[in-house]
């Protein structure tokens, strides 16, 4: 299973060094959807994205921050 990377980039810049493995891009992407949710849930912040790179193939895609505003 490759592993993929949740990198924080807000106000503050929190680079995953560990990743987590996933068997697919479409887990990786809900991981990250769930991460986002509970980091605005918790913190508020709203400016900033839960960036994913996969091990194998880089960067990969983005989950805004501001879409979990409500």
């Amino acid at each position: 299973m490759p592993l993929f990377y949740f990198h924080i980039i807000s106000e503050h810049t929190f680079l995953d060094d560990e990743g987590t493995a996933f068997e697919s891009e479409q887990d990786a992407m809900k991981h990250a959807r769930e991460l986002a949710a509970e980091l605005v849930r918790v913190t508020g912040v709203i400016k900033g994205a839960i960036v994913v790179e996969n091990e194998d193939a880089g960067g990969m895609f983005e989950v805004p921050l501001s879409s979990w505003n409500n």
